[in-house]
């Protein structure tokens, strides 16, 4: 290949970078600005709000915080998270106690699957992080601001029970030391 030849694919190359890089962080940001996510985000704020929920915006659009006080912990951090569609899941979770607090034993968790028996209506289980959390996973589609209401507060209040029963065997210092 002579020298001609590499300097105009050298600039075709560098004219594509230029042209079409800088736009790639922008067509993901409108991507993510969707009429049916700006419909689901406008959904969720109108639905927080009927339900008299003072909520946290987070650093996503499609994720809030609820605070709440619980009997067992003082501040129980319920996060409410939407997908990016029309029919998207709204997912409602709470992060219980990080991985590094909890006993790796049969024991406990025997005791959690039975938690996880024993209370109706949510999952008890790790994250991706194996931290425990209590969560429900339901459709943004068919949600009223009832169901919102009803998803919260089992989640919130489910949260707040487990910790109460496997507080005793956490390890290390309290994950929660404003725990009542």
């Amino acid at each position: 290949m002579n020298t001609i030849a590499c300097h105009t694919i050298l600039r075709a190359c560098s004219l594509a970078v230029v042209l079409f890089v800088p736009a790639m962080p922008f067509a993901a940001h409108a991507q993510d600005q969707t009429p049916a996510n700006a419909d689901s985000i406008a959904k969720m704020v109108r639905l927080m709000t009927e339900d008299g929920y003072s909520y946290k915006t987070t650093k996503s659009s499609t994720v809030w915080a609820i605070h709440f006080t619980g009997k067992r912990i003082n501040d129980i951090k319920v996060v409410v998270t939407i997908g990016g569609d029309a029919d998207s899941d709204l997912i409602v979770f709470v992060t219980v106690v990080q991985k590094q607090y909890m006993p790796v034993t049969a024991d406990f968790m025997s005791n959690l699957l039975k938690q996880n028996h024993e209370i109706d209506q949510v999952k008890i289980g790790y994250d991706a992080d194996g931290d425990l959390e209590v969560r429900t996973d339901t459709s943004l589609r068919l949600a009223d601001a009832e169901m919102l209401k009803n998803v919260v507060e089992q989640v919130k209040n489910a949260s707040d029970e487990i910790y109460g029963r496997i507080q005793p065997s956490l390890v290390g210092a309290d994950p929660h030391p404003y725990a009542n």
